[in-house]
C-alpha cells in the first residue's frame, strides 16, 4: 500500500464515480464511515486508522472504495501514529450523504444507523461490523480468583450519539447477543466467551486487529 506522509491531495473536481446498488458491501462502508470517518467539506471523505494496528485493515478499506465506487483513495500518514484515508470527489460526497452519512459534526447530529440499513438485517449486521473495525476492540482481562489467574475476553464498542449506541444495543439483542451499556450511555460491553464468540460467529470482522487477538485468546485457552 503506498503511504504518502503528509502529502495532501489536491481539492477534487467533480470526479465521475460508479454509483453502487444498496448492497451489504456499501453498508459495511457506511458503517466505517459513521465509526471513524469524517466529512469535513464538500470533496472530501476522511477516513482515521491507527498507523500501527490498522495498516491491514486500511488496505481493506481501500479496496472496499476502490471496488464500490472506482476511484482511488490516498492513503496518508500523519505523525507516528495516525493513517488516514482520504477520497476526494464531490460526488462520493453528495452520495454518501444521499445513503445517511453526515456533513460535519456528527456527534451534535446526534445520528443513527440509516434508514436504507436498519430495516435489513444482513445490511444491519455488517455496518455494526464496520463499526465495531473502526471504533470498538476486544480486550482481554485478567483477574484471580483463589490463587487461580483467569483470561477472559470483553468486546467494546463506543460512540458518544446515543441514538447510534441504543440502534447497535438494539442490533446485538435481535441477534441474541446480550450487550450492556456503561460510561453515562457512550459505551456498549459484552462480556465473556459466549457473547464475544457469538459476536464474532453472527457479524464478523474485517479488521485482522480485532479477529487476530480473538484467535490468539482462543488458541491459548486451547492449550
Amino acid at each position: 500500500m503506498n503511504i504518502n506522509l503528509l502529502k495532501y491531495p489536491t481539492k477534487s473536481h467533480r470526479k465521475t464515480i460508479k454509483t453502487p446498488r444498496e448492497s451489504i458491501r456499501l453498508a459495511e462502508l457506511i458503517g466505517i464511515e459513521f465509526g471513524d470517518g469524517g466529512i469535513n467539506n464538500p470533496w472530501q471523505v476522511v477516513i482515521t486508522l491507527n498507523a500501527d494496528k490498522d495498516e491491514k485493515y486500511a488496505e481493506y478499506v481501500v479496496r472496499l472504495i476502490r471496488e464500490l465506487f472506482g476511484i482511488e483513495p490516498v492513503v496518508r500518514k500523519r505523525g507516528k501514529r495516525t493513517l488516514q484515508i482520504v477520497s476526494s470527489s464531490i460526488s462520493l460526497v453528495d452520495f454518501l450523504v444521499k445513503k445517511g452519512a453526515v456533513r460535519g459534526n456528527k456527534i451534535k447530529q446526534m445520528f443513527d444507523i440509516p434508514n436504507w440499513v436498519g430495516k435489513n438485517d444482513k445490511y444491519s449486521k455488517v455496518f455494526v461490523r464496520g463499526l465495531v473495525d473502526t471504533d470498538g476492540c476486544l480486550y482481554i482481562h485478567r483477574h484471580k480468583i483463589k490463587g487461580v489467574n483467569y483470561k477472559n475476553i470483553g468486546f467494546c464498542f463506543t460512540s458518544y450519539s446515543r441514538n447510534l449506541l441504543n440502534s447497535v444495543a438494539s442490533i446485538l439483542r435481535k441477534s441474541g447477543i446480550e450487550s450492556y451499556i456503561k460510561n453515562d450511555g457512550r459505551s456498549i460491553y459484552l462480556y465473556g466467551k459466549n457473547a464475544v464468540e457469538n459476536y464474532i460467529n453472527i457479524f464478523g470482522s474485517s479488521n485482522p486487529r480485532i479477529f487476530d487477538l480473538y484467535k490468539k485468546w482462543r488458541d491459548a485457552r486451547a492449550v
